[in-house]
């Protein structure tokens, strides 16, 4: 009896402490594999315990105005290592080699060919060339490596089509933005595309209100948060703000896996709030932007997530770390089991050849893109 009374003893206290074992739970509901992670990763085997990140590579500072960024909106690299960065506020591409030596700068404000009006996304396709988005003058610009323009394509059929990310085989994923009947809201839907930007299924449509300037409507900008990568395999994760969910789609379109995890809300505070203001530019003469927003009390789940060369998902949260910046990462194996953890300032964007990329802001206020090698132990 005394035997029994202790393990029973012990199994509550492993509980009441979330035990790891009972952290993750794997089941199939109606063929769709669901992957449950507590708030606590756990050993996985094959995957460190500990990651961070560790600093090669900054480019991008400094007061030498053709090689510094101004405002980076995002940025490609090739197989190289070399880096192509679109600079929202000069509208121009700045490349650099893996060494960090600046080459050359490719396209220029305007509307003519090879010119950019509100350049915002930059793709790197599997031949080398670079697809620009350019919102005002709707169309994607094609520009060869070298910097030499190569075409553009319209995209004057749709409203607008932004955040585009192609897959190995030049399929896309990007946000088209619509109107309801009568005008009322305005929504994205997030479509993957053929390789001639032709819709093939829609993934989420994200409504919002239309902010007429002195209405009083704003938008919540937060709820309009989502992501969405492709996988080495060609499928699709996404995941929307309102759960800390990342769902797995087949390259047709069909769920297959959903990735969950418990999580603590992080409140919004007015200093968050004042930050963000900060960061919004005012677009529209005699509009002042940043009253067309509002916040919520509480953060979403999450900001972004990516996946590496492995299929391992790494999701940025709103979780602070100890130093001004710094946010905690989630990091899941190729099958969505929660296994690790780490902090930092980086705002990463992408992954390649066992090498990470992201963004940061150094004190003097410039931005930077610096790569990292990723330690574990």
């Amino acid at each position: 009896m005394r035997k029994t009374t202790c393990l029973l003893m012990g199994l509550l206290l492993a509980l009441l402490m979330g035990s790891p074992i009972l952290a993750q739970k794997i089941k199939t509901v109606d063929g769709v594999t669901v992957v449950s992670n507590g708030k606590k990763p756990v050993t996985v085997k094959g995957q460190p315990a500990k990651m961070a990140l560790v600093e090669e590579l900054a480019v991008g500072g400094g007061g030498n105005p053709d090689e510094s960024l101004s405002q980076v909106s995002t940025f490609v690299v090739d197989g190289e290592g070399g880096i192509f960065a679109l600079d929202f506020k000069e509208q121009k591409i700045k490349v650099f080699d893996k060494s960090g030596k600046f080459l050359r700068q490719i396209g220029k404000p305007g509307q003519g060919p090879g010119e950019l009006g509100m350049a915002s996304g930059i793709q790197l396709m599997a031949d080398g060339t670079l697809a620009v988005e350019d919102a005002t003058n709707r169309r994607l610009a094609y520009f060869k490596p070298s910097g030499e323009f190569i075409k553009n394509i319209s995209t004057s059929d749709k409203l607008a089509l932004v955040n585009l990310l192609l897959d190995g085989k030049g399929n896309a994923i990007g946000r088209e933005m619509g109107v309801t009947e009568g005008n009322a809201k305005m929504f994205f839907e997030i479509k993957k595309f053929d390789s001639n930007l032709k819709p093939l299924f829609t993934l989420d449509k994200i409504e919002f209100p239309v902010p007429i300037p002195g209405s009083g409507t704003k938008i919540n900008v937060l709820d309009m948060i989502s992501a969405y990568q492709f996988s080495p395999a060609g499928n699709i994760f996404y995941g929307r703000n309102a759960d800390y969910e990342v769902k797995v789609y087949s390259p047709e379109g069909k769920l297959v896996r959903r990735i969950l995890k418990d999580f603590d809300r992080v409140k919004v505070t007015q200093a968050d709030i004042d930050e963000m203001l900060e960061r919004m530019p005012n677009l529209a003469t005699g509009v002042n932007m940043k009253d067309m927003f509002t916040f919520p009390e509480v953060f979403p789940p999450f900001q972004v997530f990516l996946l590496d060369d492995q299929g391992r998902l790494f999701v940025r949260t709103f979780t602070k770390g100890k130093a001004k910046g710094e946010y905690v990462f989630d990091v899941f194996d190729a099958d969505g089991v929660f296994f690790c953890q780490f902090v930092s300032k980086a705002d990463l964007r992408l992954f390649k050849a066992g090498k990470a990329y992201g963004i940061e802001e150094t004190d003097e206020g410039y931005q930077v893109i610096k790569r990292y090698s990723v330690s574990t132990e």
